[in-house]
C-alpha cells in the first residue's frame, strides 16, 4: 500500500512459510525475547483479535446490497447489508463455541446454523468480537458452516483507519463506494476471522447494486466476474476467487466506471486477462491507458523474475477509486488513487504485491516489511527491468535509502502495532518501507542475481511448491539459507530486529598490473543501536583509465577481520581483513556504492601501501606452554599472520595461524597463538605475511629457551573419552586453592573451575567435550603451577 499525506506524498509505503495448520501449531518464529501484541492486545501468534482459534476457513459464500446514492445523491447515507456464509473446518476437538470478528457499531440480524437460526442468547457480543454457542458439539477435522445476516453503517475514517467509506469522484462528482481494510478495518464493514495466518482457501462474492441503464454503477472486487444478472432494477454482479487470501485484502468498490480489457501473455504462454475500472468523466484516458501498456511489460518482466503472476485464473487489473492511500494491493484486483493512475511506482509497487504480500503473506503486522520492503524494492527494479516506465532505480534507492538512514529508532521488524495508526505513520513508514527495501536491496547485492531470484521464488513457493502462504521473517531467512548454503542469521540479526546502521571507509590500492586490494579502514555506527558491528554488505564500482573498463565488487564485512567475497553467493570467510581481485584492468578509481545498492554510506582512500605496522611481537614461557602476542596498528591491512617456529634460527616450520583477540581496549589489533608442544630447550618464533606485492614478509625473530617445570601433577586417563582425572603428585599442595583452566587447540577458554585440593584425585568435568586436543592449566595464587595436554577421544 503508499499512503498519501495533505501537504505531500511518501511511497509507503518462508527454508519455510508454513502452512496454516503449522502456524497453529508452531506459532510465529519471532527473533529475540519480543513480547509483541496486537490490535486487541492479543500474542502476536494469534494474527489480530484471536477470534477463530478453533476453526480454519475455507470458503466464504457473501452477498452484499450497495447503493451509493443510498438517502439522496446530493447527500447519500453510507450503508451496507449483507451475509456472509463461513465455510469452517475444525481444527481442535469439543468445539462448541465459534468466535468471529464484526464491528460493534453493525447490527447482526441472525445466524443461521444448519439452516436454523440460532437463539438471540447464543450470539454474544463483546466489543468487536462475537462469539457463537453453536448447540452441538464438533469433533476434530469436522467440516460445517454458518451464515451471519447484518447491516448497518461502517464507522468514519479515524486516523489512518479508512475501512468502508462514501465519496465524491474528482471529475463528474459522483458518489462511489470505496473499502481500504489495511491494517485492522476488515471487521468494520464484513465478518471475518481477521487473521493472516488463516488465509481464506476461496470465496464467491456477489454484490446487488440499483441498474436504471448504462449510466449506472459497476462494481470493482476480488476474483473473476463469472455473472452480471439484471433484475428488477437491480444488477447482480458475482466474482469467484480461486486463491487463499487474507481478510484485510477482499475489496469492493461501487462506481460509475468505464471498463477497459488488455490480455497479457506471461512467460509460461498462459493469456492472463486485465480488468480496468476508472471513473468516468475524464477528459482524456489517453495517459492513463498508456500507463495500463507500460505496466504490462512490467508484470511480464516481474513473472520472469518472480514466478507467473499469481492469480492468473482469477484476473489482473486495478479500479480507481481509494481514499487514504496512493494505492492498496487488494488481491488480484489493487485500487488507485485518482492521483495516482499514471504513477508508475506507485503502479509497479502494488503489481509487486500481488507476489509479496497477497502470494506470500505475512503472518502479523511485526512483519509487515515482507510485503511493503519487497513492494517499495518493486518500484526500482521496474524502472530498472523495463526502463521505458520512467523510473530512475539508481534515484528510487537513494530516496529509499536516505529515509532508512534518517530512522535510527525503529527495526525492519516493527514493534508498535496496535492501531493503523501505529503501523502506517511515524517512524514505522520509514521502517517497514525504505528499511525493508533497503534490506532486500543488500540481499540481492550479496547474493548475486541468479541465487537472490531463486531464493525469492522457494518463498514465494514454499509449503510443497503450493504457496499463498503465510510467512515470518524466518521463512525468508531460512529460503535465503539453503539457497546460499550459508546462515545469515547475524545479517537478519543487525538488519531487521536491530537498528541503526554503519559508515565503512575502505582502504584500496592497486599493488600490481590488473590487481585490487581492499581493506575495511573503519565501520562507525549511528548512535543508540545495540549492534556491536554491523555485518556489513560492502559494494564498490572499480573503473580503470579507458573507457568500459568498469565493474563491480561485493564482499561481506564479518566483524572487521574476516571479510567474504560475494556478489554471487558469498564465498569462505577470509581472515586479516584484507581481499585481493584479479581484474582485467588496473583499477584507477574505486567508488562506494555509487548505484545506492546497500543502507551503509561510505568512502574509500587510496593507499600507496597496504603493509602492516608491527608494534610488538612477544612470547612468554606459560606453564609448559608458549604463549604469542602480535600487535599491529589499527590501520594496518594484511592477510593473514602465520608463526613459525625453529630450533636453529635457519630452518622454520609453520604452526598455523594466529587469531585476532576481539575487544582489545587500545588502537590496535592484537592476534594471538599458544604453542601447546613447544621444543625442548631453545626455539625461534617469527611471524610470516603478505605484502602487497604478494611476497612473504617476516617480523623480528624472538628466542626463548624452554624452562622445564617439575611436574606436580598427571593425567590419569590420557587420552580419555570421560571426564579428566588429575594425580595430585606433590604432598605440598594438599589443602592449597587452585584454579583449573581447560583450553581448546586455538586457546580458547572453556572450562575454569576453583578447587580445594583435599586428595590425591581431581576430576574435570569434560564428558560432553568433543574429540581433540585440550590444555590443561593450573594456577594457584599468581603462580602458575603446570599446563598438561590432554586427549579426548
Amino acid at each position: 500500500m503508499q499512503k498519501l499525506y495533505s501537504f505531500f506524498i511518501l511511497l509507503l509505503l518462508s527454508s519455510l512459510a508454513f502452512s496454516q495448520s503449522d502456524f497453529k501449531k508452531a506459532g510465529i518464529l519471532n527473533f529475540g525475547n519480543s513480547s509483541i501484541t496486537n490490535g486487541d492486545n492479543s500474542p502476536d501468534f494469534t494474527g489480530q483479535s484471536g477470534t477463530g482459534a478453533n476453526i480454519d476457513v475455507i470458503y466464504h459464500k457473501i452477498f452484499w446490497r450497495i447503493n451509493p446514492d443510498s438517502g439522496s445523491v446530493a447527500t447519500p447515507t453510507k450503508y451496507i447489508r449483507g451475509s456472509v456464509q463461513t465455510n469452517f473446518k475444525t481444527i481442535v476437538s469439543n468445539v462448541t463455541t465459534i468466535s468471529f470478528d464484526l464491528r460493534s457499531t453493525l447490527t447482526i440480524d441472525s445466524v443461521k446454523f444448519r439452516g436454523a437460526k440460532l437463539p438471540g442468547g447464543s450470539i454474544v457480543r463483546s466489543g468487536n468480537i462475537t462469539t457463537l454457542t453453536l448447540g452441538t458439539t464438533l469433533a476434530n477435522n469436522f467440516i460445517d458452516s454458518f451464515t451471519v445476516f447484518y447491516r448497518g453503517a461502517p464507522p468514519a475514517v479515524s486516523g489512518a483507519a479508512e475501512g468502508y467509506q462514501t465519496a465524491k469522484t474528482p471529475t463528474a462528482n459522483q458518489n462511489y463506494i470505496y473499502t481500504l481494510s489495511e491494517s485492522y478495518e476488515d471487521r468494520d464493514w464484513w465478518p471475518c476471522k481477521a487473521d493472516m495466518q488463516d488465509k481464506i482457501d476461496s470465496m464467491d462474492i456477489t454484490v446487488s447494486v440499483p441498474w436504471t441503464g448504462a449510466d449506472t454503477f459497476w462494481v470493482a472486487t476480488n476474483g473473476k466476474l463469472v455473472d452480471s444478472t439484471i433484475t428488477a432494477g437491480s444488477r447482480i454482479f458475482t466474482f469467484k476467487n480461486r486463491y487463499p487470501m487474507a481478510s484485510y485484502l477482499v475489496c469492493v468498490a461501487v462506481a460509475r466506471y468505464n471498463k477497459y480489457y488488455r490480455s497479457i501473455t506471461l512467460p509460461s504462454g498462459y493469456v492472463l486477462p486485465g480488468v480496468f475500472n476508472i471513473f468516468r468523466g475524464k477528459a482524456s484516458y489517453a495517459t492513463i491507458t498508456n500507463a495500463m501498456a507500460l505496466q504490462d511489460s512490467v508484470l511480464y518482466k516481474f513473472s520472469q523474475k518472480f514466478g507467473d503472476y499469481p492469480f492468473k485464473k482469477d484476473k489482473y487489473g486495478y479500479y480507481e477509486g481509494l481514499g487514504g492511500a496512493g494505492g492498496m494491493e487488494h488481491q488480484s484486483f489493487y485500487a488507485m488513487a485518482s492521483g495516482s493512475l499514471t504513477s508508475q511506482s506507485t503502479l509497479s509497487h502494488e503489481l509487486m504485491h500481488q507476489w509479496f504480500g497477497d502470494k506470500a503473506t505475512f503472518a502479523s503486522w511485526a512483519d509487515l516489511w515482507l510485503a511493503e520492503g519487497f513492494a517499495r524494492y518493486g518500484e526500482a527494479l521496474a524502472g530498472e527491468l523495463h526502463p521505458a516506465t520512467g523510473i530512475n532505480p539508481v534515484a528510487e534507492l537513494a530516496s529509499a535509502k536516505s529515509a532508512a538512514r534518517g530512522n535510527t529508532t525503529t527495526p525492519t521488524r516493527i514493534t508498535s502495532f496496535t492501531t493503523s495508526n501505529q503501523v502506517w505513520t511515524g517512524t514505522n513508514v520509514s521502517a517497514v518501507y525504505d528499511r525493508g527495501c533497503m534490506v532486500v536491496s543488500m540481499l540481492r547485492a550479496l547474493s548475486g542475481d541468479n541465487n537472490f531470484f531463486l531464493a525469492c521464488r522457494n518463498y514465494l513457493d514454499s509449503a510443497n511448491g503450493s504457496g499463498y502462504k503465510s510467512a515470518t521473517t524466518d521463512s525468508l531467512k531460512n529460503n535465503f539459507n539453503q539457497v546460499l548454503n550459508y546462515d545469515l542469521t547475524p545479517f537478519f540479526d543487525d538488519w531487521v530486529i536491530h537498528t541503526g546502521h554503519p559508515t565503512s571507509s575502505i582502504y584500496w590500492n592497486s599493488p600490481a598490473s590488473k590487481l585490487l586490494a581492499v581493506s575495511v579502514a573503519t565501520q562507525t555506527k549511528s548512535a543508540s543501536n545495540v549492534v556491536g558491528r554491523f555485518h556489513n554488505v560492502i559494494v564498490l564500482r572499480v573503473q580503470g583509465a579507458l573507457l568500459g573498463q568498469d565493474t563491480t565488487i561485493v564482499f561481506y564485512d564479518i566483524d572487521g577481520n574476516y571479510l567474504a567475497k560475494a556478489g554471487n553467493g558469498i564465498a569462505p570467510a577470509t581472515p586479516g581483513n584484507y581481499l585481493q581481485y584479479r581484474l582485467s584492468f588496473t583499477p584507477t578509481t574505486v567508488t562506494f556504492d555509487p548505484f545506492n545498492r546497500t543502507m551503509s554510506a561510505g568512502s574509500t582512500v587510496l593507499l600507496t601501501t597496504l603493509d602492516i605496522k608491527i608494534l610488538d611481537f612477544t612470547v612468554r614461557q606459560n606453564g609448559n606452554v608458549h604463549d604469542a602476542v602480535l600487535t599491529i596498528d589499527d590501520n594496518s591491512i594484511n592477510t593473514s599472520l602465520i608463526l613459525e617456529r625453529s630450533a636453529d634460527g635457519a630452518v622454520f616450520t609453520e604452526l598455523g595461524n594466529m587469531q585476532l583477540q576481539p575487544n582489545n581496549p587500545q588502537n590496535n589489533k592484537q592476534y594471538y597463538f599458544k604453542d601447546i608442544a613447544p621444543l625442548s630447550g631453545v626455539n625461534n618464533y617469527r611471524v610470516k605475511f603478505k605484502d602487497v606485492n604478494g611476497s612473504y614478509n617476516y617480523s623480528k625473530i624472538i628466542k626463548l629457551t624452554t624452562k622445564i617445570i617439575a611436574d606436580k601433577f598427571s593425567i590419569v586417563n590420557n587420552p580419555g573419552d570421560g571426564n579428566v582425572k588429575l594425580k595430585v603428585l606433590q604432598n605440598s599442595l594438599m589443602n592449597e586453592n587452585a584454579v583449573f583452566m581447560v583450553y581448546d587447540a586455538t586457546g580458547r577458554l572453556l572450562l575454569q573451575t576453583a578447587q580445594k585440593i583435599t586428595g590425591q584425585v581431581i576430576e574435570l568435568e569434560t564428558s560432553k567435550f568433543s574429540k581433540g586436543t585440550y590444555i590443561i592449566k593450573i594456577n594457584t595464587g599468581n603462580q602458575v603451577l603446570q599446563s598438561l595436554k590432554c586427549i579426548i577421544n
